[in-house]
């Protein structure tokens, strides 16, 4: 695929479908996650990792990499809960943010939502996370809010 369409990034990009092989590489995209914007939910995190990688491995034909020369630079997966399609988890290496892959990655997952009939989408983001700005620049609008999350939504799509 190529990155004509979005200048901030200077090389060609692959997006393909992930693989349960690319779980290690999710395991430690979350964990780095976890670390630099929740790090007090880490230990509660740890504990749940059996169900989240019961959910990655349900989920993988939901997910895609993103790469650019062959290497892995994020991912995102979602799932079916009822009908919306959830946006589990979107996320870009550290050192390549901020140059239009997480943009790709969430287009990406709203194709793939919509071929798949999918009339609502929606996601959650912690406040401290930067990409909520992304979300909204994509369309999405903010439904609710808790404690420390935002819940964001993008419907009309079927």
């Amino acid at each position: 695929m190529n990155n004509s369409g979005d200048h901030s990034i200077t090389a060609d990009y692959s997006l393909r479908a992930a693989v349960i092989t690319d779980l290690p590489m999710i395991y430690r995209g979350e964990l780095s996650y976890m670390r630099e914007f929740e790090p007090a939910s880490e230990p509660a995190w740890t504990r749940a990792l059996d169900r989240n990688l019961e959910m990655w491995v349900t989920n993988i034909d939901r997910a895609a990499i993103i790469e650019i020369d062959g290497l892995p630079l994020g991912y995102y997966l979602w799932m079916d809960d009822g009908g919306k399609a959830v946006l589990a988890t979107i996320h870009v290496l550290p050192t390549w943010r901020g140059r239009g892959l997480g943009t790709i990655l969430l287009m990406s997952f709203i194709s793939q939502a919509h071929s798949g009939g999918f009339g609502t989408l929606t996601l959650g983001v912690h406040r401290k996370n930067p990409a909520q700005h992304m979300y909204s620049h994509a369309g999405f609008t903010q439904t609710h809010s808790d404690a420390d999350y935002l819940f964001y939504s993008l419907s009309g799509l079927s």
